[in-house]
């Protein structure tokens, strides 16, 4: 009897009492969850480690660097060698672009000046001719259309102008207005000149400085292009985009291992006093308009240079960068009275 009972309980254990297997189940189910949580863990610690590591290294190199660029401040770096170089400018007729063409000229360069004024690009062609002897074509182009930028080159080809080691993209149309108060039809005009011909030009005559491993693409912004400017709000847009522009083209070229043969050089003036429309609306700036000859010496000298960014005047470019660590709050209280802004021009306040 007591052996057969004993078979019972352990027949009924085996065959006749359910098994309890969800606690097994569930721990087979937490396992493989826990671990996924470890690595997770581990692998956010390993990231954070890794950044740290890679900060310490950008620390570190940046340290030589940063010196270098300050002590550049004081013992600029010296300037290279352009002589025979082909040095090519839009809007090269008149204002800046002339100026800038005069000082290349003098330092053994030859000019291709590209403006939509033909006569007036002419003019500073016969004039660096006669004066200083300078090899120089002219040439009519709207540069805000990519077939006749294309066009262009071709033609320079056929005059024998040789390649473009200089590319400067200086046209531009100023526009002083509020959002609004202009017709569409010239801000569309102001966007096309001040962004599409930095791209079309530039896309134009990089390939063969990039096959040649050697050139120089240069975009004039502005201090616009830094700071808001309330005054143009399509002019500022653009020369945003030109500041963006150019910075993008300096990572492009960095990433491909070419930033030491191909240079660019992106170049932010104060107001200059361009012309004469220029000057009757900055009715009372804050600091004076720079002068036209003075702004483009400051200009090819940052570009002989080799310098990435230019500010004229230099300090102008430091505060600025300096303003711009600040809240938007605190940047509008520089605005109002250290840069008095609203004092510009008398139609805000008629």
């Amino acid at each position: 009897m007591g052996s057969s009972g004993h078979r019972a309980t352990e027949s009924g254990q085996m065959t006749g009492e359910p098994q309890n297997v969800s606690q097994p189940l569930a721990r087979s189910k937490a396992t493989p969850l826990a671990n996924q949580r470890v690595s997770a863990a581990i692998e956010t610690l390993l990231t954070v480690l890794l950044i740290t590591i890679d900060l310490v290294k950008v620390v570190l190199l940046a340290l030589p660097v940063l010196v270098r660029e300050i002590y550049s401040m004081v013992s600029p770096r010296r300037s290279k060698d352009v002589r025979g170089q082909v040095v090519l400018i839009t809007g090269g007729g008149n204002g800046l672009g002339r100026s800038m063409a005069r000082l290349f000229a003098t330092r053994g360069c030859k000019l291709v000046l590209v403006d939509i004024d033909l006569g007036a690009a002419q003019r500073t062609c016969d004039e660096l001719k006669q004066e200083l002897g300078t090899t120089a074509w002219a040439y009519r182009v709207d540069v805000s259309k990519y077939d006749e930028c294309r066009r262009l080159a071709e033609q320079m080809k056929s005059d024998g102008c040789g390649t473009v080691d200089i590319l400067v993209n200086n046209a531009g149309l100023i526009l002083f207005a509020f959002l609004g108060e202009s017709d569409p039809e010239r801000e569309a005009n102001v966007v096309d000149v001040n962004i599409k011909s930095h791209i079309w030009m530039t896309r134009v005559f990089l390939n063969e400085m990039i096959q040649r491993k050697r050139g120089h693409i240069v975009g004039i912004s502005s201090m616009s292009g830094m700071y808001a400017f309330p005054w143009g709000v399509v002019y500022s847009a653009t020369k945003f985009a030109v500041s963006g522009f150019m910075a993008s083209l300096t990572e492009q070229l960095r990433i491909q291992g070419l930033s030491k043969a191909v240079r660019t050089t992106c170049i932010n003036p104060y107001y200059v006093a361009t012309r004469k429309d220029v000057v009757d609306f900055l009715e009372k700036p804050r600091f004076p308009l720079l002068d036209v000859d003075d702004a483009a010496e400051q200009m090819v000298k940052g570009i002989l240079r080799n310098d990435v960014v230019v500010t004229v005047p230099r300090l102008f470019g430091v505060f600025t960068r300096f303003m711009l660590l600040f809240p938007v709050s605190v940047q509008q209280l520089v605005r109002d009275y250290l840069i008095r802004e609203y004092e510009l021009n008398k139609c805000l306040n008629p």
